[in-house]
């Protein structure tokens, strides 16, 4: 069942039935603010930091879901009768209600009507501002006269989000609730010396307001039935001390056809200087329109960047619209706002924003370098990271726990640098001094060989990386001996990253040692990680083998497959038997189980893996992330057709028609799906939207299927693509200049090139030269 449709000219998803079988939301603001919004308009807010700065509460996992939001309600004030301008909260029966959400880049509108009346809902954050504008457009569709009351309706929380859920005797007795002038003035005074402020305003008269939730909802009530509109006026509550919350309304008698206009704006700043201008300014529609048009601009922009035309719509909808627009979300926000994190985990995950940059990097630039910068500063001056680093509290000086200290974080800065430095041919960051987090600086380069150094010094008795607190899979505890192959494949990768950049830099002879030792490291993993089909996942602190026949339980797992072709281990022979066992044993219609069999038993000295029930999360889950490794690596064999087969199998976009089965949104990607040895929901998503899949998935698409690759001195286009493909085109912005890249495939090939033209002239070296900004390249590429 569908529950929605894609609209790409409009670069919209269109939700024409709100009873989804999850909150679908949407993203507001880029910068600092941040505003997350269901379709049914609950959600919350805050300013740079979901832990520290929550604006808007919301109540996760709570019965009925979805609550609190930014809430419209309208009433009949001749019948009493009264319903929401979203579905929720009010639920009125859909067969007498109808309702319309759009979730468009940085907006979200609501379209609805009932008894008729037809209200016209849009929710956006302006370009780098700190408010939110709710513009409500109501109109008369009956054949009579009606009287209506609007209310509009926030619950603002005590900014510090653990404070909100858990310090009831103090933070309830901390919020200065006002009102003047058609704006709700929220105030509190936090110790020590913090004092944020917040404001409801109306652009049209008001003819009563509450600030204290209780009285406006009412005693045993909830959002669905408040007493203030169930008897149709607030009771003009001011809230010093309790909960605090902002309710208007606005009265109005429409005749036949009318339609009344009113914006709300729900913002952080002084109620009675920001506030007022903002309600003067917006009670202007061109005004609030202006503000629009620079949202869609901005994502135009950021969209336009990188453009396709193939012969699967799938692929279209998710490459020019929504995966580069949640790769930006990732950027800004890493993993710590969403509906499934409350807000506890803040700040940067180490390896989650590192990569996050490389899905984003061609839309972000400049804010991509100075996020490196923040990653730079969490690595320690033995060259270990810290696991996770709130910039907005960095001091110098942090204590460096080795045993809390993760054997791939630090490895990720040798994929982010170098995949930076490409987009914008910035060479001079190399030699930039950074701090350590515990102590001294270095220049970025000196940062990357202390990565390579740390990993060198963490190697376990069988000659591989040390999994230390865990690997990418966090779930994977290999403490003591224990060894990891995935970040061995993964130093392996950063060794061939370094050569590279140190090549290009003139620097060849700092990488000539580590070259030495990745030739040794390959043929250890030749001798002891091969196991006859597959590659191991690891060693346990016993000697014992993670991910083999030998091993208990669990015998193959995703990474160790896929990883050792990225990191080009091995030969091309072995890689090739890596992938079909892959296929064979962990790969399912929902996307690759993450490893096979489910653990069923816990087992201490493999880790918290073994504590899940069997196809969830990492014990046998589809791990989304991890899938769109193994697509990266069908492409790196050529293996177009198997490529695409994987990039399907969990992508949103192909779940459309399978909405009851997949529950999360269609167009965000999700953390996992649920695997196959689950009982009951084999192919259900969740945590959707803040997820390094984002990333790796836009990565997998336009790196390594079509193959649009930024280089130091030029664009690569070398597509591995379905052999039944007759060919796509790609418009890629790099470096300020314009290619507009059109391939053929005559010979319905997966890969390979048998001409390469750029303006006309044959080019041997299969690779877009730079071209000066403004200047528009056309590259022709035939495969072959």
């Amino acid at each position: 069942m569908r529950y929605g449709t894609f609209d790409d000219a409009q670069r919209e998803y269109v939700i024409d039935n709100p009873d989804t079988p999850m909150s679908w939301v949407n993203y507001l603001g880029t910068s600092g603010y941040c505003g997350i919004i269901s379709n049914n308009a609950a959600g919350y807010a805050f300013k740079d930091s979901a832990k520290s700065g929550r604006f808007l509460r919301f109540r996760f996992n709570s019965v009925p879901t979805d609550r609190p939001g930014r809430y419209i309600y309208l009433r009949d004030d001749s019948t009493g009768d009264y319903w929401s301008a979203t579905w929720q909260p009010v639920g009125k029966p859909l067969d007498k209600y109808r309702s319309v959400c759009r979730h468009g880049m940085g907006y979200s509108t609501f379209e609805s009507h009932y008894d008729g009346i037809r209200s016209d809902l849009r929710i956006f954050v302006p370009i780098d501002k700190h408010f939110e504008i709710w513009e409500t457009m109501v109109t008369n569709e009956s054949d009579r006269p009606r009287e209506l009351s609007i209310f509009a309706y926030a619950e603002f929380c005590f900014w510090d989000m653990m404070q909100d859920l858990t310090n009831f005797q103090y933070i309830l007795y901390t919020c200065r609730m006002d009102y003047s002038d058609d704006v709700v003035d929220y105030s509190t005074l936090l110790w020590p010396s913090r004092e944020p402020k917040g404001f409801l305003a109306s652009t049209q008269p008001v003819t009563s307001f509450d600030t204290d939730r209780d009285v406006f909802l009412g005693r045993y009530r909830d959002e669905g039935r408040p007493i203030a509109v169930e008897k149709g006026n607030c009771s003009g509550s001011i809230a010093q001390g309790g909960t605090p919350c902002g309710a208007v309304q606005n009265r109005v008698t429409l005749q036949p056809g009318e339609t009344y206009r009113v914006c709300y704006v729900c913002g952080i700043g002084d109620a009675k200087q920001l506030g007022m201008e903002l309600r003067d300014r917006f009670r202007d529609p061109a005004e609030v329109e202006k503000e629009f048009e620079g949202v869609r601009t901005y994502w135009n922009a950021h969209l336009g960047k990188f453009q396709c035309e193939t012969p699967s719509p799938l692929v279209n909808t998710m490459v020019n619209v929504w995966n580069p627009y949640q790769c930006v979300t990732t950027f800004n926000w890493s993993r710590s706002a969403s509906f499934n994190e409350a807000g506890g985990r803040d700040g940067l995950g180490f390896r989650d924003s590192n990569q996050d940059t490389l899905g984003a990097v061609h839309m972000t630039l400049g804010r991509t370098r100075a996020k490196i910068v923040e990653l730079l500063r969490a690595q320690y001056a033995n060259g270990g990271a810290m696991h996770s680093v709130q910039p907005l509290e960095w001091r110098q000086g942090a204590h460096n726990i080795e045993s809390e200290t993760y054997s791939d974080d630090h490895l990720w800065l040798l994929l982010s640098i170098p995949s930076y430095i490409r987009e914008t041919g910035d060479f001079a960051f190399v030699d930039e001094l950074v701090e350590f987090a515990d102590e001294g600086e270095g220049t970025v380069l000196e940062h990357l060989i202390r990565a390579l150094e740390f990993s060198n010094n963490h190697l376990g008795p069988h000659g591989f990386l040390l999994g230390l607190r865990a690997d990418w899979n966090d779930c994977i505890n290999l403490r003591g001996k224990g060894e990891s192959l995935f970040s061995t494949f993964l130093f392996l990768k950063g060794i061939e990253e370094f050569r590279l950049l140190s090549d290009r830099l003139g620097r060849g002879a700092l990488a000539e040692p580590w070259l030495q030792f990745r030739e040794e490291m390959c043929r250890r993993v030749a001798e002891l990680a091969w196991d006859g089909d597959w590659y191991l996942r690891g060693f346990l602190d016993s000697g014992k083998k993670l991910g083999g026949r030998e091993s208990e339980q669990s015998f193959i797992f995703i990474n160790s497959q896929t990883w050792a072709v990225i990191g080009e281990v091995g030969t091309r022979e072995r890689a090739i038997r890596a992938m079909d066992s892959l296929h064979e044993h962990l790969a399912t219609p929902h996307g690759i189980v993450i490893n096979y069999p489910a653990f069923r038993h816990e087992d201490i000295e493999i880790g918290a893996i073994t504590s899940f029930p069997p196809g969830l999360k990492e014990n046998s889950g589809i791990f989304c992330h991890a899938n769109t490794w193994a697509v990266v690596a069908e492409a790196m064999l050529g293996r177009g057709d198997e490529a695409m087969k994987l990039y399907l199998s969990f992508l949103p976009a192909a779940k459309n028609d399978q909405a009851d089965l997949y529950t999360m949104e269609p167009y965000a990607y999700s953390q996992f799906i649920t695997g196959k040895e689950h009982p009951y929901h084999f192919g259900r998503a969740r945590n959707s939207w803040l997820t390094g899949t984002a990333s790796w998935g836009y990565v997998s698409i336009t790196q390594y299927i079509l193959g649009v690759k930024a280089d130091y001195d030029g664009l690569i286009v070398s597509p591995t693509i379905p052999a039944a493909w007759d060919g796509f085109s790609v418009r890629r912005e790099f470096r300020g200049a314009i290619y507009e890249i059109d391939v053929t495939n005559p010979d319905h090939v997966c890969h390979g090139i048998k001409s390469f033209i750029v303006n006309g002239v044959e080019v041997a070296e299969k690779r877009a030269p730079l071209a000066q900004p403004g200047q528009t390249l056309k590259v022709q590429v035939v495969l072959g």
